[in-house]
């Protein structure tokens, strides 16, 4: 068995900070948007030019016209200075713009590959996968994918380049200062690193505590009833407070760091400041620098600072987008166990006719179907029946190819399912389920599933015929009515009909029911039952039984055993053979005769 996508400690860990393969096959991505690619490439060099003139000007403005007495010279110095320093505002909101409308256009393109690629795969993929591993990936890893385009990539490039210009300026104004800035600066960014990625990695503890929880939360407000009738709310409740006690605690710590590092770095820049204060009025005694110099090489030291605090956070973005890319490219590196034929079989009109020759399947080790082989006639009614774990369930995943059989065939008109486009076989089988599955939307919505062939016409004919329109007439909006998670606000005799309506909408030729009413009251079966007579008339019908009072009239019982084709024959036929199928019935009916 394949291993799943992704495990909590992959969740939390750091990839490298450059990973030429990841970011070549990402890049790939950014290529449509190449225009915006081009114009975010353009913009830090000339907001790192108009920085890097800044303090220049305030050396030429405080040396020669304020020094000098040169007002008028001022007034047109503090002009210039004023225009770099709106061309500074409008570049670095121009970039912002840029980099964020890029990263929402390459995240968008990536996340609908991601979706399409979710609905491909197979039934075994989402077994091994739990569905908040696989939202993360849709979600937040490509939001750290976003951040990186945003926040992270180009405008790690613009910070860099911003320091080498202040940097280069620096030693231009005075060589002796900076070798001191110089000298302390590598300290400063190690500390300010190494706080930072402590603080991510804190961070990402957070989001999987976050995650855990809201996990709990959906799961033990699904199970709120069997909480209550076995009086586990309040152990449920101290799992909870402990899981909000370790997400307390981490954030704390988060917070903490956060503020270390803000107060440290800001508390380094001034400290920084006032030693060169300090020490170039020593140097200006000496007329090695000018009031000018000093002045703007303490600007540039300002400036500097504001990057040095971001590259951390900037890197570790960098790391965590990494880790997200890889995650991604493993996902959509998984292929799906049933795929599409390379070269479909044209079906035609649909006569029904199903057949299983010699087909074995298995979940792990144990069989669950062995050799099994049986013909279903074209319009005929067949009701599987057998003990719990006798391969019923999977024979219907078998016919649809949610799996596929280790061994043998199954055919619909002697044309092999696997040879048939999937959403062609798809359509041609309906599957009426134990608990029809709503979602969030219109009634409409739920009926059609945006099928541009079902018209609005067809779901008020398909209603009609399953009595469904009886009690969509009597919500606020009829067919438009907005439904809940899950059809929450529909009782479940009156989700079955919807589920029967679908069906009857899209027409299927073949017709397979999982005890369509099991789950609901007698009058909701009954108008239920009426449905499906309706809607199995004209087209073959598979039956799964687990009452057998609702299989008195199937033209043929087909009963397993263990995986094998032990029994099959009409209702009373069996009876009078009083084999598995007479002591089911009699089991089921205990005190009465199983003959009768």
């Amino acid at each position: 068995m394949m291993p799943a996508v992704t495990s909590d400690t992959e969740e939390t860990r750091y990839g490298a900070f450059w990973d030429v393969k990841l970011m070549a096959r990402f890049l790939g991505y950014a290529r449509p948007h190449r225009r915006w690619v081009v114009l975010a490439l353009l913009l830090p060099p000339l907001g790192a030019l108009s920085q890097f003139a800044q303090p220049f000007l305030i050396q030429q403005a405080v040396d020669r016209h304020i020094v000098t007495g040169d007002l008028e010279g001022f007034s047109r110095m503090l002009a210039v200075l004023a225009g770099l320093i709106l061309a500074q505002f409008g570049i670095g909101t121009l970039q912002f713009m840029v980099n964020a409308l890029l990263g929402q256009r390459v995240v968008r393109d990536l996340r609908r590959e991601l979706f399409a690629h979710l609905l491909a795969m197979d039934a075994q993929f989402f077994a091994r996968n739990p569905s908040g591993t696989l939202t993360n990936r849709v979600a937040n890893d490509t939001e750290a994918v976003s951040q990186m385009v945003s926040s992270g990539l180009v405008n790690l490039a613009g910070d860099l380049l911003l320091l080498f210009a202040l940097a280069a300026g620096m030693v231009m104004l005075s060589p002796g200062l900076s070798l001191i800035v110089l000298a302390i600066m590598p300290v400063v960014i190690l500390i300010a690193f190494r706080v930072t990625r402590r603080m991510r990695l804190i961070q990402r503890q957070g989001t999987l505590l976050q995650s855990r929880m809201a996990a709990r939360i959906t799961e033990e407000s699904e199970g709120r009833d069997v909480m209550r009738l076995f009086h586990r709310a309040e152990a449920a409740r101290a799992d909870f407070d402990r899981l909000n006690r370790s997400h307390r605690e981490n954030a704390d710590k988060s917070n903490f760091l956060e503020a270390f590092q803000f107060s440290f770095v800001e508390g380094a820049s001034t400290a920084l400041v006032a030693f060169l204060f300090w020490y170039g009025s020593h140097l200006m005694s000496g007329e090695a620098v000018t009031i000018g110099i000093l002045t703007a090489f303490i600007d540039s030291v300002r400036r500097l600072f504001f990057p040095i605090r971001d590259l951390a956070g900037k890197f570790t973005t960098m790391q965590s987008a990494m880790s997200a890319l890889e995650r991604i490219f493993t996902l959509l590196d998984t292929k799906p166990a049933i795929t599409d034929p390379v070269r479909p079989v044209a079906t035609g009109a649909i006569r029904g006719e199903l057949r299983l020759d010699a087909v074995t399947f298995r979940y792990g080790e144990e069989p669950v179907l062995s050799d099994l082989s049986c013909r279903i006639r074209p319009g005929e009614r067949a009701a599987l029946v057998g003990p719990t774990g006798a391969g019923k369930s999977t024979l219907i995943k078998l016919l649809n190819r949610t799996h596929d059989p280790l061994s043998g065939s199954v055919t619909i008109d002697g044309i092999d399912v696997r040879e048939m486009a999937l959403g062609e076989l798809r359509r041609m089988v309906g599957v009426v389920q134990q608990e029809t599955f709503l979602f969030s939307g219109t009634i409409a919505d739920n009926i059609g599933l945006f099928d541009p062939g079902i018209t609005r016409e067809r779901m008020e004919r398909a209603a009609g015929e399953t009595g469904a329109m009886a009690f969509i007439r009597t919500l606020p909006k009829g067919l438009d009515t907005e439904l809940t998670e899950r059809g929450g606000n529909l009782s479940v005799g009156q989700r079955q009909l919807l589920g029967i309506t679908r069906i009857f909408a899209f027409d299927p030729p073949v017709l397979v029911m999982d005890e369509a009413t099991s789950s609901v009251d007698a009058v909701s079966e009954r108008l239920i039952q009426a449905a499906l007579e309706r809607l199995m008339a004209n087209r073959t019908s598979l039956v799964i039984a687990h009452r057998l009072s609702t299989i008195r009239h199937a033209d043929r019982i087909i009963v397993l055993s263990r995986g094998r084709l032990v029994e099959e024959g009409s209702h009373a036929e069996l009876l009078a053979r009083k084999g598995l199928f007479a002591t089911l019935y009699a089991l089921q009916f205990r005190g009465g005769d199983p003959a009768t």
